[in-house]
């Protein structure tokens, strides 16, 4: 039996842990915090494909897409996964021309995206939105979905627990060791795990554990506000992409609000309270396309760290001259998590290569 040490226990670690379990590897996953409660719970979770560019990259992510569902026909459920759809306009004339050019290109390769008016999306959809006029158009991708990571999170992890997997919580990794009969993980309490391999599923801190065996994984992150408010019940339905101002359902009588304009402007922060400009700025956005949301209460902000690798795309798989440890970083893990993760167990267990993950091989970066 292989047995593997996953360090993170987020969307791609939680995915890795229980696709090795099931394929019946010795797997202890472990996160210096509680599983889920890192980048994984402070995203947007927008599953899609849409603005994944170039073709190889929308590929890796469009096969992200679809291994979602075959994640649910696994479990019969798929209670983290909110298949709403997604609607995206502008008012702008630059911008709704990318965005014209964008669904032509999606169109072209095979991606469900369509035109609806403003009126049928009130009529047929959400009734709540403001736009400027019915039949402004409105850009419409029925197969995206938004995703609750910490649900995501629990259900795999209880699932590879039943099969045998070690969850080790609150456990920082201060060392990893690789030699030619396995790999040594270190932990701060002076617990030593020994291995056949190591995948590095560590998120914003993967540079840190990369520099432990030797490696440079150049990572360019960025922090995302998101802001969570209380609303009436029914108020919105799907995943909304104006202007200036993106909104999601969060569960029953919440949504969660977001624009990428007002990321930079909270610079390293991680901690935003729910009076800041920026907060109050995205209200007065997400009040003009969603009135009903005038005079709701803010429940929480939320600063999640997006670990870019330096290309901004995905860095997979083992390292030449490095033995027994492997990658799995990158953006979009809400996406890539459970294809990734099942794509790993695979090269790990079966020293199998997808061709899929071919360009963006942890091996780039030297």
């Amino acid at each position: 039996m292989r047995s593997v040490v996953v360090i993170g226990a987020g969307m791609a670690g939680t995915a890795t842990t229980f696709r090795l379990a099931s394929a019946g590897a010795s797997v202890t996953v472990v996160d210096r915090d509680e599983p889920g409660n890192g980048t994984t719970s402070k995203s947007f979770a927008w599953v899609n494909a849409n603005q994944k560019t170039p073709r190889d990259y929308f590929d890796l992510n469009f096969a992200g897409m679809k291994e979602h569902d075959r994640l649910e026909d696994e479990f019969g459920t798929a209670p983290w996964l909110h298949r709403t759809g997604n609607l995206d306009w502008t008012g702008d004339a630059v911008r709704y021309d990318k965005l014209c050019r964008r669904v032509e290109r999606l169109q072209s390769w095979g991606y469900n995206a369509q035109w609806l008016t403003a009126q049928e999306v009130n009529q047929e959809l959400e009734p709540n939105i403001v736009f400027s006029g019915p039949t402004m158009r409105i850009a419409w991708f029925p197969d995206e979905s938004w995703l609750d990571g910490p649900e995501f999170v629990r259900s795999l992890l209880d699932r590879a627990i039943q099969l045998g997997a070690t969850v080790r919580t609150g456990q920082e990794v201060v060392a990893v060791e690789p030699a030619e009969d396995g790999v040594t993980v270190r932990l701060r309490d002076g617990q030593e795990l020994k291995a056949d391999a190591v995948v590095n599923c560590a998120g914003p801190g993967a540079d840190r554990i990369a520099g432990m065996v030797g490696r440079t994984l150049p990572l360019d992150p960025t922090n995302g506000l998101l802001m969570r408010v209380e609303v009436e019940p029914g108020t919105l339905s799907r995943i909304i992409h104006g202007s200036d101002v993106n909104i999601r359902p969060d569960g029953d009588g919440h949504v969660l609000i977001h624009h990428e304009s007002i990321d930079p402007l909270i610079r390293d922060r991680t901690d935003v309270p729910v009076d800041d400009e920026n907060c109050r700025e995205l209200c007065r956005r997400a009040k003009r396309m969603l009135p009903s949301v005038t005079g709701k209460r803010i429940v929480e902000t939320r600063v999640g760290i997006r670990p870019y690798p330096a290309d901004h795309v995905s860095s997979i798989g083992g390292v030449s001259g490095i033995p027994g440890y492997y990658e799995v970083v990158t953006h979009s893990a809400v996406t890539l998590g459970p294809l990734l993760g099942r794509l790993i167990t695979e090269e790990i267990l079966e020293d199998k290569i997808d061709p899929i993950t071919q360009p963006f091989r942890a091996d780039r970066f030297r």
